[in-house]
């Protein structure tokens, strides 16, 4: 039985999901549920089920099961470098202090206490739009930009302003970061836990450190009570939004880096 997914299905998903977070943006809806404080959004969920097949089962289950890269030295790299260089440089260029949030102890310290539960509940919507790329692979001949437009073009509903307010160009960059990193953990190392939880910490990590008022990122990231956080460090304001496209963008080249000698070192970890 052919399991390869047809590119006509591929479109559709990508078409499905646009429609209708455009709705329910239109409308004033959010684009996700939080269901016994599982995560569930539009974009992550939709294109997985529409694609899924039961003749599928055996790609899903290796994925899961069996994922072939199984290291940690290189993952964690991933997570923690980026974050330690962008700290040091802003200690070292005097553009960082110690801040006195709101919520520090409700939200912040809580945050970091409750990050394995916070991960548990983000694990399947990730570990879904992981899949999703998983089994769309072959039918896009494995090609890696037929990939990362794929990815992209799964939330291009969440930057299309409905009203006359500019494009949010640093959050547009930063997600191009997140997509094209998910594309080559998930094509190169193919591990969708290491995906999931690379994607999560790295944004959940610049959070917690710099802050957010995207009550969307905080909510599906963090405590579905709270819209905003202020961040454990004060940094200036000039600076403040490229904070987070800068570390995606050292993970992004971290990652590159590791794709190229696992291409020549394969069992280098």
């Amino acid at each position: 039985m052919d399991n390869k997914v047809k590119i006509t299905l591929i479109i559709l998903s990508v078409l499905i999901v646009n429609t209708g977070g455009l709705l329910l943006k239109y409308y004033g809806f959010d684009a996700y549920i939080i269901f016994a404080g599982f995560r569930f959004y539009i974009s992550l969920v939709l294109p997985f089920i529409i694609v899924y097949s039961n003749s599928r089962l055996g790609i899903l289950k290796n994925s899961l099961v069996h994922p072939p890269y199984n290291k940690t030295f290189q993952p964690l790299g991933w997570i923690f470098l980026p974050l330690i260089i962008m700290l040091a440089s802003l200690y070292v260029f005097k553009q960082i202090e110690i801040g006195d949030p709101d919520y520090f102890y409700e939200f912040g310290l809580s945050s970091i206490i409750d990050y394995p539960i916070y991960i548990i509940w983000n694990l399947p919507q990730l570990l879904l739009f992981g899949l999703f790329l998983v089994v769309i692979q072959p039918a896009l001949k494995f090609n890696l930009f037929y990939l990362f437009l794929t990815a992209m073009s799964c939330f291009i509903f969440a930057f299309i302003p409905l009203d006359k307010s500019a494009p949010d160009f640093t959050g547009i960059i930063s997600f191009l970061f997140i997509i094209a990193s998910a594309v080559l953990i998930l094509k190169y190392f193919q591990n969708v836990y290491w995906y999931s939880i690379i994607i999560f910490t790295i944004i959940w990590g610049n959070i917690l450190a710099f802050g957010s008022s995207s009550p969307t990122m905080i909510h599906l990231l963090c405590a579905s009570k709270y819209n905003s956080w202020d961040g454990f460090f004060d940094v200036s304001k000039n600076i403040h939004q490229y904070l987070l496209p800068i570390q995606l963008a050292i993970t992004f080249v971290f990652i590159v880096f590791s794709v190229i000698n696992r291409k020549t070192k394969p069992d280098i970890d």
